[in-house]
């Protein structure tokens, strides 16, 4: 029984390991940028469409600008916002999106035992199992973040990560992804 259980148990989390909700971390730079002549940086308006206030605020905002500021100056970059040789840049966008974890494990009868007199008797304890992981809805998130070249206007790196966000964990998501994202960043 406990064999059978372990199993089952296994079974449901594997299924939600595979589970859409992972974020997906990808980067894309301009090959022919050089990226040691970058020295120092500024923030422009960030393009932000999202609905929900819990997702769209004025310190969301901060928040991604001030770790991304983090790693940059870790990295050596500099804040000038009268000369920069970088424009920097963040998107996010939030939508409903639907899981489709597949899966379900069977039903197995719980047998306990009682004495009654001199004999041991089994009864029925009911059924363990029977719950189906299906589909459900959650908030699918994305954040990107881009380096535009300030004096050729040109767009030479962006970074973005997407995956299932919710209010209640919002600045440690933003954190992580943030830190996930610029670790792509060309140093």
């Amino acid at each position: 029984m406990k064999t059978l259980f372990q199993k089952a148990l296994l079974i449901g989390m594997i299924g939600l390991g595979t589970s859409t909700l992972k974020a997906q971390v990808v980067s894309n730079a301009d090959h022919s940028a050089d990226f040691r002549n970058y020295y120092t940086f500024a923030w422009i308006q960030p393009d932000v469409q999202v609905q929900n206030p819990m997702y769209n605020n004025a310190l969301i905002t901060k928040n991604i600008e001030n770790d991304v500021n983090k790693v940059l100056i870790n990295k050596g970059l500099q804040i000038n916002t009268q000369n920069p040789d970088l424009l920097f840049k963040f998107r996010t966008y939030t939508e409903k999106a639907i899981s489709n974890n597949g899966g379900y494990s069977m039903g197995y009868p719980m047998i306990g035992y009682s004495r009654v007199g001199r004999m041991i008797v089994p009864y029925s304890m009911g059924f363990w199992g029977g719950y189906a992981f299906g589909p459900y809805s959650y908030t699918q998130g994305t954040l990107v973040i881009e380096a535009i070249d300030a004096k050729t206007n040109q767009l030479v790196w962006q970074g973005g990560a997407s995956g299932s966000v919710s209010p209640k964990r919002i600045e440690k998501l933003i954190a992580k992804g943030v830190n996930k994202i610029m670790q792509k960043y060309p140093a």
